[in-house]
């Protein structure tokens, strides 16, 4: 029996659609299946393979958890048997501060799923509402009128090459969008890449929820995921990055063992069971989210550096500003700018602290009172959009 992807992908011939969505993981897999459930044509195309895995801070936080839950699809990530999150320790030089979870918006719990689960999840609830889609599928260039309006993108599928109209082209294909390069999204505000964070999942590790530490000069976290796996990472300034490329297995262990007793009790006798992934650093940036006949979401358009754990649940987020606003502009061409206008508002209110905190936490020129100080500012934050988003209307599956 085929699946509804397979349907899709089979199923593809090109031609005109309202919508086109360059990128198919949280960001872009979420405002596919949005615009679908407004009733749009939707086609996505991602350039990976259906169910692949990919780098990612694989925490959603209070924000993340409450759009999965609004949208009808927290269950199926419980019911992969993703642990429910009651507990965080956030550890402060050698102070440890456990954190019991409240019920705030609906939400009791964290979640920590693997990407192959939650981006599966996202592009498996997009199909089902009708959204076609390709994966290993690329976009090789935007098709753009003389009046400088995007009208479709051309992508590379199978060999060959096909133009796709479209009356909007949503690029969330990353950090390094080629969507936003090829329109000149301009970038208003950036930090450059200070943290070098890597990652490996363990087995034989006994944690209640999730322990994030903070000691000066180096961070490390402990997040219970799927599988009866633990994701453990390690951060530390760039330019000691290095230093662990020579030796990823001595130097990430004592690094992170380092950082607290408690962390070197839970890797005593756990056993490292996947390569180290991760990154020498990301930049931080908020670039222009919309014009003429094209959009950006996710890591396309926002990024921070991972230290808040925060980008699936900001990619969730950014997901509804982005696929309401085009859902305007679809039904009234007119209201194009004013739009994309409240998009990048309301996205940049959203962020903007936010950010700040993270690029100060990723700097490590904080001691444990500092760092104490900027998870509460990111703590607030993460209430602050559960506020905005709880108050939107429910787009659940009808």
């Amino acid at each position: 029996m085929s699946t509804g992807v397979e349907n899709s992908r089979a199923g593809f011939r090109p031609g005109s659609y309202d919508a086109v969505v360059v990128g198919a993981r949280v960001a872009g897999a979420a405002t596919a299946m949005l615009l679908a459930r407004y009733g749009h044509h939707v086609l996505m195309v991602d350039r990976s393979r259906y169910g692949s895995d990919t780098v990612s801070t694989h925490t959603l936080l209070r924000t993340g958890v409450l759009q999965l839950q609004k949208w009808g699809l927290l269950d199926q990530i419980e019911q992969a048997d993703t642990p429910p999150i009651r507990t965080v320790t956030l550890g402060f030089g050698p102070e440890l501060v456990p954190i019991e979870l409240s019920n705030s918006h609906g939400v009791d719990s964290l979640y920590a799923p693997r990407r192959t689960l939650l981006d599966k999840v996202l592009v498996d609830a997009a199909v089902a509402e009708g959204v076609e889609f390709l994966d290993r599928c690329r976009a090789t260039s935007l098709d753009v009128g003389s009046d400088g309006r995007v009208r479709g993108v051309t992508v590379q599928h199978k060999g060959q090459e096909e133009t796709v109209s479209a009356k909007m082209v949503i690029g969330a294909d990353g950090v390094y969008s080629r969507v936003a390069d090829w329109v000149g999204a301009r970038t208003y505000r950036s930090s450059p890449p200070t943290n070098s964070v890597h990652y490996a999942y363990y087995e034989g590790i006994d944690v209640d929820g999730v322990h994030f530490q903070f000691t000066p000069g180096l961070t490390s976290g402990l997040i219970p995921t799927n599988d009866n796996l633990v994701c453990v990472y390690g951060g530390w300034p760039a330019e000691r990055d290095r230093e662990f490329r020579s030796d990823p297995g001595t130097v990430f262990e004592e690094r992170v063992v380092a950082t607290h007793p408690e962390v070197a009790r839970a890797l005593a006798g756990a056993r490292r069971v996947t390569p180290f992934r991760g990154t020498p650093g990301l930049p931080g940036f908020l670039r222009t989210p919309g014009g003429l006949g094209w959009a950006l979401v996710g890591d396309a358009g926002y990024t921070k550096d991972p230290v808040s754990a925060h980008g699936m649940s900001a990619a969730l987020r950014d997901a509804e500003l982005c696929a309401r606003a085009v859902d305007g502009v679809l039904r009234d061409p007119l209201s194009e700018m004013a739009q994309m206008a409240r998009y990048r508002s309301t996205r940049d209110r959203l962020s903007i602290g936010m950010s700040d905190a993270a690029f100060e936490l990723a700097s490590y020129t904080w001691d444990g009172e500092r760092a104490s100080s900027l998870m509460r500012s990111i703590s607030a934050h993460v209430q602050a959009e559960c506020t905005v988003l709880a108050e939107t209307t429910l787009l659940q599956h009808v």
